[in-house]
């Protein structure tokens, strides 16, 4: 498929470029040569990714500016617009708009990357790759209007389309909004493993050794190599699959609301272990806990915590006297019993 917009078609602001881009590729017809431009201009100018952000931030959180009055203007103009200059409506008016959405109300920071062309180590050429960062959350549209979030760290590939839907998750933690198309099955490969649905929302994360699979909505099947061989299973709402080495396959029932805390940037404990929390609260900070006293690590810890927050958590568990810092820097905190529980 061919672009309908040239590139001297897109404005030169930064913001303004950022928000054309946007509109563009929220479109099902981009093609691989855009996104190659896009790309090109995105590294071209740390300007162009702060903007990047500021419009994808403005478009993940947009349910807080819905009754913003100047949104109700931007939008009242928008449409407002002569209806015999669709083009503009579409493409630089759109555009436009969206940029100045970003200048009245401001962008969250969620890291977005695209690293078609700039991974050569991807193994099939042609086929995007989105990423995360450490403590980055970033939200993509698909071709077909399926929706994919990233959790920290993590990578997706978007295999080529034909009678499949076929993405790999590369590693760390997704979660997918199948658009419903029966004609072709959605299906997200993991390692050896794979995930088949038609119309769901569902979880997949992959760490050293394990792999689960946390169903919100719909049935999904897995099918891959398990300790008794081959095999295949059916999900249903409301439970998680989880496939870890040398063990078999269990399905079990789950909270999905606690699960899925992360999509709005928290992670829920209810009397994990102290070693557990530590653990997810790490993976979403580049600066990292350590708890090594197997007494304190089996404390159990209860609460809803902020991801990236790892002062604040520091903070309230020393606030209700489960731990103390030990020797603290720039990468790492120790965290030690408290003297009266010594």
């Amino acid at each position: 498929m061919t672009s309908t917009t040239s590139e001297h078609e897109r404005p030169e602001d930064p913001a303004s470029a950022a928000a054309t881009w946007f509109a563009r590729l929220q479109a099902g017809d981009v093609s691989l040569q855009e996104r190659r431009d896009f790309q090109r201009w995105l590294n071209a100018d740390a300007r162009h990714a702060d903007a990047w952000k500021a419009v994808d931030g403005v478009w993940n959180d947009l349910s807080r500016v819905e009754h913003d009055p100047a949104f109700a203007a931007l939008r009242a103009d928008a449409l407002s617009l002569d209806a015999s200059r669709p083009r503009l409506i579409s493409r630089r008016g759109l555009g436009l708009a969206a940029a100045s959405l970003v200048t009245a109300v401001g962008g969250a920071a969620v890291g977005w990357r695209w690293l078609a062309d700039r991974n050569p180590a991807a193994p099939v050429a042609d086929e995007p790759v989105f990423s995360t960062a450490v403590g980055e959350r970033s939200t993509f549209r698909l071709a077909d209007n399926s929706v994919v979030t990233l959790s920290t760290d993590s990578a997706v590939r978007v295999n080529h389309w034909g009678r499949e839907r076929r993405l790999t998750l590369v590693r760390g933690q997704a979660y997918f909004q199948v658009a419903k198309d029966k004609t072709r099955p959605f299906i997200v490969a993991a390692g050896d493993t794979s995930v088949t649905a038609v119309g769901t929302a569902f979880d997949v994360r992959l760490e050293p050794g394990k792999l689960s699979v946390t169903l919100v909505e719909g049935r999904v099947r897995i099918a891959g190599d398990s300790p008794k061989g081959p095999r295949q299973v059916e999900m249903t709402a409301g439970s998680r699959f989880v496939a870890a080495e040398r063990a078999d396959w269990i399905i079990a029932a789950v909270d999905t609301a606690k699960e899925a805390a992360w999509l709005q940037g928290r992670l829920v404990f209810d009397g994990e272990p102290l070693s557990a929390v530590v653990a997810e609260m790490n993976r979403f900070s580049a600066r990292k806990l350590d708890v090594s006293d197997p007494v304190l690590a089996a404390t159990p810890v209860s609460g809803v915590f902020k991801t990236g927050q790892i002062d604040a958590f520091v903070a309230a568990l020393r606030t209700y006297g489960l731990v103390e810092v030990g020797r603290s820097d720039a990468q790492r905190i120790e965290l030690v019993r408290p003297a009266h529980g010594a």
